[in-house]
């Protein structure tokens, strides 16, 4: 082999070196997320309505969580999960978290167990950070009578929420779901407590923005539990175990041909004809009115459900945090009405609810009004403050300048420029001339062993 090929293969090794050094010191691995356990950081967590549930109604609970000095960082996950006692409504729902500025700051998804949330940039380099949720969850269980709901809390400690599952003695409910191609199915439940219905008639009326759609199945089902039941196959027969009479596109009435004994479920579907409501939480609102028994007036018995269809799943969650840190404020409470009855209410009755809560959120937001206004002249008065300092300063200064004897240099002054640059700059500029000093001593004794060798 030449002396010049040994050189080059020599030369090459030592830039090979220096490469693999450059690419070590500049790769910069990158952060990983950090899983937070929010039971760490629950501050507060209860049932919100009640006490008394049926097993099918919706239990509604909030947690309100302070990050304090822990900063939350983009990519990091919050797992809460719920009391041993109570599942989640709706598994696999996903809901933005925001900020009092309508800016999402994280993603959460629900499970039958609990929820996580995933966050994103938006809290980055801000302290005293909050959370509260809004969630709601269903009976985990079939027992009846007072139960204690269980929530962990920060520090090991615990808060207990009370409350009372009682027998559901309703002949007849409704529920209706939102379909992904604009429909409504409505479910009405027939008979609940297996007894003996004869002469049975269901009328059904629709209600603003739908439309029936011709069709009905009707099944006989039996329960499976106490929450939920199955559907036998086949379906009943249309003339042969009852008659159908529409009224167009505005509700139907059923009646059975024989004495009805067992729970049957009646399923069909209604158009929504304003799709702008679809998904803006509007409740769309369906009435069962089920009759039977012999003759009329007090031979004749009736049970009414109203049924309502809803694109909000009840669960919700804002979040906020200070650029520095402050003293801790209370946490945003959630400004939206949740059904809480399942269904059940009455028109008459949750018209009223609904008005009382309207009026206590007006309160809220007068309070918030009040605060904010506060604030501003706080603000401002401080800022006048400032204004005044910093005159007084200026005209001090400029009084001294007029004392102050002129000084006379011997050689004119000389500025010197620095680098300006980030802290972490400067270090990999740094780092960059030490690994040019080190080329360049590689490259020096490689140079004087060649000499000696060739």
């Amino acid at each position: 082999m030449s002396k010049n090929s040994k050189v080059w293969r020599l030369l090459i090794g030592m830039l090979s070196l220096v490469f693999v050094l450059v690419v070590s010191q500049m790769a910069t691995p990158a952060k990983a997320a950090t899983n937070h356990n929010g039971a760490d950081f629950t501050t507060s967590a209860s049932v919100t309505n009640g006490p008394d549930f049926k097993h099918v109604d919706t239990i509604d609970i909030q947690y309100n969580l302070n990050f304090g000095s822990t900063p939350i960082h983009d990519g990091d996950t919050i797992t809460l999960d719920f009391p041993a006692n109570l599942r989640g409504k709706t598994p696999g729902d996903t809901f933005d978290v925001t900020d009092q500025d309508g800016t999402v700051i994280g993603k959460a998804v629900v499970s039958d167990t609990g929820v996580v949330i995933t966050m994103n940039g938006a809290l980055e380099n801000k302290t005293n950070d909050k959370l509260t949720l809004n969630l709601a969850t269903k009976y985990r269980g079939d027992d009846y009578g007072e139960q204690a709901v269980v929530f962990p809390l920060e520090n090991g400690g615990k808060s207990t929420s009370t409350i009372n599952l009682v027998k559901d003695e309703a002949n007849l409910s409704k529920k209706g779901v939102i379909q992904d191609n604009g429909t409504i199915k409505w479910t009405i439940l027939v008979d609940r407590q297996e007894v003996d219905l004869k002469n049975l008639k269901i009328s059904d009326t629709i209600g603003d923005n739908q439309e029936l759609i011709e069709g009905l199945t009707v099944s006989n089902a039996h329960w499976t539990s106490k929450t939920q039941y199955q559907r036998e196959k086949p379906a009943l027969k249309e003339n042969t175990d009852y008659k159908v009479t529409y009224n167009g596109t505005t509700g139907f009435d059923v009646a059975f041909n024989d004495t009805v004994s067992n729970l049957i479920a009646i399923d069909y579907y209604t158009k929504i004809t304003d799709d702008t409501l679809t998904h803006s939480g509007y409740k769309f609102r369906n009435k069962a009115v089920m009759s039977w028994g012999g003759g009329t007036g007090d031979g004749r018995y009736s049970e009414e459900a109203n049924g309502k269809a809803s694109s909000s799943t009840g669960n919700s969650g804002s979040g906020s945090g200070d650029v520095n840190e402050t003293d801790e404020e209370d946490p945003d409470e959630d400004t939206g009405t949740i059904d809480v009855d399942g269904g059940t209410e009455t028109d008459e009755e949750e018209a009223a609810r609904e008005e009382e809560e309207a009026k206590d959120e007006a309160a809220k937001e007068a309070d918030k009004e009040t605060a904010k206004k506060n604030a501003v002249k706080k603000a401002a008065a401080k800022q006048a403050a400032t204004k005044k300092a910093a005159a007084a300063k200026a005209k001090a200064a400029a009084k001294a300048k007029q004392v102050a004897p002129a000084t006379a240099t011997q050689t004119a002054g000389t500025t010197t420029t620095r680098n300006t640059k980030l802290p972490q700059t400067r270090g990999a500029d740094d780092t960059m001339a030490s690994l040019m000093g080190v080329t360049a001593l590689l490259v020096t004794l490689g140079g004087a062993w060649i000499r000696q060798r060739f």
